[in-house]
């Protein structure tokens, strides 16, 4: 036998996240990944730029390009809030006990932004070898 009562549907609106601060900052960490996207594919066109001097060269062209230079440091800065925002979110997937007392967060997020700052001035000292 069938109700004939209708169910409750809570009206969802488009901008749900805007009502609290925590919602939109969720909204701007997860869109920190459009950069990511343009990254990506700047890396993937520039590995194909590498088969022939030509390609290279138009390649090197197109970042030089005023706009691109922007849309990369953009994309530089959004990379540091991403990054900055796994690494405060890393103490709490990782429960570290040691002597029976349970770690804080802070020396895991240095040590995860010392680990970063010298594997990218190691790469970019083998880059400018």
């Amino acid at each position: 036998m069938m109700t004939k009562r209708k169910p409750y549907v809570r009206e969802m609106k488009a901008n749900w996240w805007k009502n609290l601060g925590f919602y939109k900052f969720y909204m701007f960490r997860e869109s920190t990944a459009i950069p990511a996207v343009w990254f990506s594919i700047v890396m993937i066109i520039g590995v194909f730029a590498l088969r022939n001097p030509e390609s290279w060269d138009g390649f090197v062209a197109f970042l030089q390009n005023p706009l691109v230079m922007v849309i990369n440091i953009i994309t530089l800065i959004m990379a540091i809030v991403h990054t900055k925002t796994w690494f405060d979110l890393a103490p709490k997937a990782a429960n570290i006990v040691a002597n029976g007392v349970k770690m804080g967060p802070k020396p895991l997020v240095t040590g995860l932004w010392v680990l970063t700052i010298v594997v990218s001035l190691i790469i970019l000292a083998v880059a400018l070898i």
